[in-house]
């Protein structure tokens, strides 16, 4: 009789939690009574998590960016609020690393005089790293087992590491008056030594000023790099790193004889580190022993294996109609969203949206618009297979609108685009044993083997070890190129 061994093997898999949409009122008082809100922009984040079994509850912050008129003068101003909700999947418990993503569906804006009630809604959508532990067969002495390397998830953790990137700008045109500040970043590189976290990336600061009485919009693009404290990730992680800007702010001082350009800004971000390990081992497929067959019971396990990454930029424009008595003047609260991502051969498909309100000059004052500018990309990534899940983030470093035959909208978009697969592997969980009397066989048969076996096989149905055939029929092949008699020696 076999004593069959068993040890636990632990494995982890990204799996989709779950969508909510939740709504968020925030009311903002100003100076100034609201005589036109222009434009709304809305970014939120989630900033901490709570995971029980069976429920998660996060807590996020929203940044709003409000451009208005008080009748004769147009004004910006930002505001924070916070907001909460939950989520529920029996696939969480303490233990659960969370990741979120956070979409601005929708906003409304109601004004009372001086002040602006928004009502917000929001969808949240969830993705955890769950852990799943079986118990593998891993043989004995006097089994043969046949054994296939196996890749899988060994361990997974998410950091949230603050990050502060500063910067001295120069504006186009004197600045009278700053209105909104926005802000764009992506990571392009990031490398992990002796618990730092080196990071490079690209930034673009959005600010819309007035400048002798005109608003004007720039566009600063520029590159930084910074190190952040990493002890708590190891060194052989593989990481995926999300830049999330939490707000903007903007530093000049305006003097009344001399030209102010100069402006300094201080982008408040977080970086959302994704952690990853992976493991290998021998994991048993199947097993028999000399004087004994085994019936299985296996269980299906499923791993999250990492695919391509890139990062990289494209172009697009579209054309709006332009009404009559209606001049654009310039674009705010800029930015763009991932509708769909589908994994191709070696290419991901990206669909989405750029956004921004086109703020017009009228005879009865400033307006603004919503405009959205579709735009369906292929972006090349080696390793991506049609079966992997694919994540798009989008950074928006440029964009510029002009009158020529109605509203001309260009953008430059830059794509960080990272991708896993689920891999499903069987792991012997349980055996039972099926002994036969071996005393009852010939000490010498002769058997037909048949073209295409392999020596697993044989050596299986024959319940010898393979150094033992090959002893006595050397010219075996693995398969066999041919039907075959074998001479079999039955140790009694």
């Amino acid at each position: 009789m076999s004593d069959l061994q068993f040890n636990n093997l632990s494995c982890l898999s990204r799996q989709f939690v779950g969508k909510i949409q939740t709504a968020e009122s925030v009311r903002i008082s100003v100076k100034n009574d609201i005589a036109e809100v222009i434009s709304v922009g809305v970014d939120s984040a989630v900033n901490s998590y709570e995971a029980t079994r069976g429920e998660v509850s996060f807590y996020g912050k929203t940044n709003v960016k409000l451009l208005y008129s008080d009748g004769t003068t147009v004004l910006g101003q930002s505001f924070n609020a916070d907001f909460t909700a939950s989520m529920t999947n029996e696939l969480l418990d303490t233990d659960s690393k969370l990741v979120f993503q956070v979409t601005t569906v929708d906003s409304k804006t109601e004004t009372n005089a001086n002040t602006a009630t928004l009502t917000i809604l929001l969808e949240i959508c969830a993705y955890a790293y769950v852990s799943q532990s079986v118990p593998a067969l891993t043989g004995n002495d006097g089994v043969f087992c046949q054994t296939q390397n196996t890749e899988y998830l060994l361990s997974a953790d998410v950091f949230s590491l603050p990050l502060v990137v500063d910067e001295e700008l120069n504006a186009s045109r004197n600045i009278t008056s700053a209105l909104l500040a926005e802000s764009s970043v992506c990571a392009t590189d990031y490398t992990l030594t002796d618990g730092v976290l080196r990071l490079g990336g690209d930034a673009v600061v959005r600010l819309t000023y007035v400048s002798d009485g005109e608003i004007v919009t720039d566009n600063l693009p520029f590159k930084f790099e910074r190190e952040l404290d990493a002890a708590g990730i190891d060194a052989d992680c593989q990481l995926v790193v999300r830049l999330v800007v939490k707000n903007t702010k903007v530093r000049l001082s305006v003097s009344d004889d001399d030209t102010n350009t100069a402006f300094s800004v201080e982008i408040g971000m977080t970086a959302l580190v994704e952690a990853t390990k992976i493991g290998s081992c021998d994991i048993v497929t199947d097993a028999y022993g000399s004087d004994c067959d085994f019936a299985f019971e296996r269980r299906s396990v499923v791993t999250t294996l990492p695919c391509g990454s890139t990062v990289e930029r494209r172009r697009v424009s579209g054309s709006l109609p332009l009404q009559s008595g209606k001049t654009p003047v310039t674009a705010v609260n800029v930015g763009a969203t991932v509708n769909k991502c589908t994994s191709l051969e070696r290419n991901v498909q990206v669909e989405g949206i750029v956004f921004a309100t086109i703020v017009y000059s009228t005879e009865s004052g400033t307006v603004g618009e919503q405009a959205e500018l579709p735009f369906v990309e292929t972006i090349p990534v080696d390793y991506l297979m049609p079966a992997c899940q694919c994540q798009a983030r989008i950074t928006v470093c440029d964009f510029a609108v002009k009158e020529a035959n109605g509203l001309q909208i260009e953008a430059e978009l830059c794509f960080a685009v990272d991708s896993q697969h689920d891999v499903t592997f069987p792991v012997i969980v349980s055996a039972e044993e099926q002994p036969f009397d071996k005393a009852s066989l010939p000490a010498i048969e002769v058997c037909l083997a048949r073209k295409g076996e392999t020596l697993w096989q044989l050596c299986k149905g024959l319940h010898m070890s393979e150094e033992d055939l090959l002893a006595v029929n050397p010219e075996i092949t693995d398969p066999l190129q041919a039907d075959a008699r074998i001479v079999i020696y039955n140790k009694i």
